[in-house]
């Protein structure tokens, strides 16, 4: 059996991104182990493509890969589409790819599915704010279902489809009815597809939910813990969003960097700031000018577990990182995230509060975070018992992907 993956997130700058296709690789090596596993990466997704003008040759290259005379080429060349943008044009873009005339990324895909039992869209980080990596992967599902008959499958996604700029809208609805399995990671998702009348729509938890503490990971933690002079215990972590956050500049703090004070100043422990993501980065200098500890992008995605676990508590907007938090019983308060996955999680989590705190905002509700923090301080052994329990709940949740899948593709037969 040869099961075709979309969207392989390793090289993803941002750990939750990089998470998950590590999940579904442990997953489905337990549930399949005799499934051969290929992917298709979240880079492949996103390639772009220019065409050389006229009178020159009739030549389609893509940029990233030319090391010289890029600049010159690109002079001379104008952007060229393989894929549709809108839902009316689903059918003419298959006509174009099935006749030969999709371009590089053409070839590449209709072969690797013509040897693949299944495809399986990775829907993480891509179904809203008509993504570019969203809107092709919706293509392609509909390609393989429609033109060439496979078992077609997207799992773990976020969709938050809204009334900006409605593009991925009616793809959403002409393609998700003609497939063979469609989950969703989080409750607003569901609840979202479900108003629109796709009611085959599943609810299956995050896959990360399936990873565990790595040994090698936790030995590293704890002798960056150790040279720090942290404690198990004694410390908070803290990370941004996805969002834009009020960030240091010249002489001003900023809203983040003042909350960084106000938590270690009303809680009595030490901050640790975690970031990977570039746009997060900032927190380098949040925690200098706060005193902090920074916990950057040298680190490992595997690293988060035993932080997070040994951490008095968590404050994110980092969909991932609230779910490893509460893999390891560590209370989190939320922040806002680019979409409304932070609300789905903490419906799943049965945690309060479910409305997160406005990140963009800080000024305004630095004082509810705080206030917040302490209360799950002050309560922290049940609170971390209810994560514990909970997440063993969605985690044998997750361990049904495999089987829903497998069944997918014996309905279909």
């Amino acid at each position: 059996m040869r099961l075709l993956f979309l969207n392989d997130n390793r090289a993803h700058p941002n750990w939750g991104a990089e998470a998950t296709p590590s999940a579904i690789d442990a997953l489905f090596e337990e549930k399949i182990p005799e499934g051969k596993r290929v992917w298709l990466s979240w880079d492949w997704l996103r390639s772009q493509h220019r065409r050389l003008r006229r009178p020159l040759p009739d030549l389609t290259y893509e940029p990233r890969k030319l090391r010289h005379g890029r600049w010159m080429l690109n002079r001379f060349s104008r952007p060229r589409n393989f894929f549709p943008r809108v839902a009316d044009d689903l059918d003419r873009f298959a006509d174009e790819w099935l006749a030969g005339e999709g371009g590089p990324m053409a070839e590449r895909f209709l072969e690797e599915l013509e040897g693949s039992d299944v495809l399986v869209y990775n829907g993480e980080n891509s179904l809203y704010r008509n993504t570019l990596e969203g809107t092709r992967a919706l293509f392609l599902l509909w390609l393989s279902k429609t033109r060439v008959g496979k078992t077609t499958c997207i799992v773990n996604h976020t969709a938050h489809l809204t009334q900006v700029r409605p593009m991925m809208t009616a793809m959403v609805r002409k393609v998700y009815p003609v497939l063979d399995l469609v989950t969703c990671r989080e409750e607003a998702s569901w609840e979202l597809l479900q108003g629109m009348g796709i009611e085959e729509a599943e609810l299956v938890p995050d896959v990360v939910y399936w990873l565990e503490e790595m040994e090698e990971a936790r030995r590293r933690v704890n002798g960056w813990l150790e040279e720090n002079g942290l404690k198990a215990g004694r410390y908070v972590c803290m990370s941004a969003s996805g969002l834009p956050v009020s960030r240091p500049r010249g002489d001003w703090n900023g809203a983040y960097t003042s909350l960084v004070e106000d938590v270690q100043q009303r809680t009595g422990l030490r901050a640790v700031l975690v970031a990977k993501d570039p746009p997060c980065l900032f927190l380098a200098e949040s925690a200098r000018r706060t005193g902090a500890l920074f916990f950057g992008p040298e680190h490992q995605f595997t690293e988060l577990w035993p932080l997070f676990r040994q951490a008095a508590a968590l404050v994110t907007g980092h969909f991932h990182y609230a779910i490893i938090a509460s893999i390891g019983g560590c209370p989190f308060v939320p922040l806002s995230a680019n979409n409304h996955k932070m609300v789905g999680l903490n419906k799943m989590l049965r945690w309060e509060p479910e409305e997160p705190f406005d990140v963009t905002d800080l000024f305004t509700c630095g004082d509810g975070v705080v206030d917040r923090l302490r209360e799950l301080l002050h309560h922290r052994e049940a609170l971390s018992k209810h994560l514990l329990d909970r997440s063993a709940d969605l985690r044998e949740q997750v361990g049904t992907l495999p089987a829903k899948v497998l069944a997918a593709m014996g309905e279909r037969g």
